[in-house]
């Protein structure tokens, strides 16, 4: 296949959609937010509005913390109540705002059948 016919598909289907998995469970430590936060670097704002959390907390974190990445995936991992925070990060990473698929695939967990 053509491979922008496939990243198109991509983009519209989230890999959840095409292949089947479950996501890790629990809440993302630290470290991982850590690392994460390594590799989202410019694209923190539209990650952090895909995350839901409100503009006024992402200017605050632009204004106050040095490490503005670790510091708005911190401020979402400590506010949501989501019962499914892996999947909520991995959608949002695949958001065509964002457009981390690639780094999505890591909080995947095993395939499933």
């Amino acid at each position: 296949m053509h491979q922008k016919y496939i990243t198109g598909l991509l983009r519209a289907f989230p890999l959840s959609l095409l292949v089947p998995f479950a996501f890790k469970d629990g809440t993302l430590s630290d470290l991982e937010l850590d690392e994460l936060s390594l590799r989202i670097d410019g694209k923190w704002k539209s990650l952090g509005l895909c995350l839901n959390i409100p503009q006024y907390v992402l200017d605050e974190i632009e204004a106050n913390v040095q490490d503005k990445p670790y510091g708005m995936l911190q401020s979402w991992k400590y506010a949501t109540t989501s019962s499914a925070p892996y999947d909520d990060l991995y959608n949002a990473l695949c958001h065509e705002t964002v457009g981390l698929d690639e780094l999505a695939t890591g909080l995947r967990g095993k395939e499933t059948n």
